[in-house]
């Protein structure tokens, strides 16, 4: 049968409130069927006729209002769309939300209630809690309405977790039930202004071969010049070689192909559960590592724009775990920035791995070296012994921190500020 959307106001009632707890009366609660069968026998037992009649009108009652309860949620299919679903703080979206009733009872009532999201707003009145209820939603017919939102701290945050709660048209008792739709918004870190300079001429891209350097593009031909050992014999150009009777080779166009690998260590901005006894002073050591390590993705995320918008291939890794407590996978060097800032998004002051273990893996994939900018807290002995060890196996490792230390002191220009960076 075709359903019929509502869109009647008038069976709308909008709460931007917190949810409630469930409501049972009780009379409805467990065990208390059997009570009332045990009156009702107690009443036939002893020809009480009063008690036979409300022992009979209670228990019918029970059963009724028990069944309406059990089918109330069934059949029931909640969906839900996103106008957009990754997004910097302060952006606003549309959540365009409905509910199909795909049986033959009618809901007397139904609500909906969305989780908690800290970092979203919902409604208008821009409470963090959403709730919505529903008036006759009557059989095979659907609802759908449309929740403004707007991001307001970085996070993921899972839209598709909803709960419906129905009942009986008495009220007397309700059941709830939570869905899982599957609608995930990523909200990045805030972008904030930056500035970068020019890097060094004598960086080498994507650097191969013996000699390092630049891909060639053999068929673009930049001039001719006589044959040097270990020049080979696909470079020799024969019809020059013909002209000056000496054999000539040809230079080719070098293609730059420009490759940049970030990591992100987090190490720092762990979080000590016993670093104060005083719970004022814990709390302000809390939101101090929170503040600073947001200010710290800001900025990776501000680099990560601009190095796309120059032509830059960026690859990604970092020892951070994500929201869900999974570590989170390499992203190799690609012009696509969406992949990077999901993960900018999902990344928690939480590390899998206290050492390099995790830079060497994706540098060991990647196979060609390439340049490494490394950003952390602050540069640690860990950091300069692996820095010390590794550094003839790549063309060139930076370090940028957020505060100094005797390391940063110790390696010397490749290592800087990350405050160098901002505008």
């Amino acid at each position: 049968m075709k359903s019929k959307q509502i869109r009647g106001e008038d069976s709308i009632e909008k709460n931007d409130t917190k949810s409630r707890s469930k409501e049972t009366s009780i009379l409805f609660e467990p065990y208390v069927d059997k009570v009332l069968l045990f009156f009702l026998l107690l009443g036939i037992m002893y020809k009480f006729k009063p008690l036979i009649i409300a022992s009979t009108f209670l228990l019918s009652l029970f059963v009724l209002v028990t069944l309406w309860k059990r089918v109330s949620l069934k059949n029931l299919v909640p969906d839900i769309k996103l106008s957009k679903s990754k997004l910097f703080p302060g952006e606003d979206f549309w959540i365009q939300a409905c509910v199909y009733n795909g049986k033959l009872l009618p809901l007397v009532w139904l609500e909906w209630n969305f989780a908690e999201y800290r970092g979203i707003r919902l409604g208008d009145s821009g409470e963090e809690m959403y709730l919505i209820r529903f008036l006759w939603l009557l059989w095979f017919r659907k609802v759908e309405w449309k929740i403004k939102a707007k991001a307001i701290h970085r996070g993921v945050y899972d839209f598709g977790k909803i709960k419906l709660c129905s009942g009986d048209g008495f009220r007397f008792t309700e059941i709830e039930k939570t869905y899982n739709l599957n609608k995930k918004v990523y909200v990045y870190p805030r972008i904030v202004p930056v500035s970068v300079g020019e890097f060094r001429s004598s960086m080498e891209w994507n650097a191969m071969g013996k000699e390092g350097g630049f891909i060639e593009d053999p068929l673009l031909i930049s001039g001719i010049r006589e044959y040097q050992d270990g020049d080979e014999l696909r470079r020799l150009n024969w019809g020059a070689t013909a002209r000056t009777g000496k054999l000539q080779t040809n230079i080719y166009q070098p293609v730059e192909t420009k490759q940049l690998l970030i990591y992100m260590d987090v190490q720092g901005f762990m979080i000590k559960k016993d670093a104060y006894e005083d719970p004022k002073d814990m709390l302000k050591y809390i939101g101090e590592k929170k503040e600073s390590f947001e200010e710290f993705l800001s900025i990776i995320a501000s680099l990560t724009v601009k190095y796309v918008e120059r032509n830059i291939s960026l690859g990604f890794s970092s020892n951070s775990l994500d929201y869900l407590g999974n570590q989170m996978d390499n992203i190799f060097p690609s012009s696509n920035l969406a992949p990077i800032l999901d993960q900018l998004a999902a990344c928690t002051q939480r590390v899998t791995s206290k050492d390099m273990i995790v830079l060497e893996e994706i540098l060991y994939k990647i196979k060609s070296p390439i340049p490494v900018f490394i950003y952390c807290h602050h540069v640690s002995k860990a950091h300069y012994d692996w820095y010390q060890r590794t550094k003839h196996e790549f063309n060139d490792i930076n370090f940028y921190y957020k505060m100094e230390t005797k390391y940063a002191k110790k390696l010397g220009p490749e290592a800087k500020s990350m405050d160098s960076f901002l505008s």
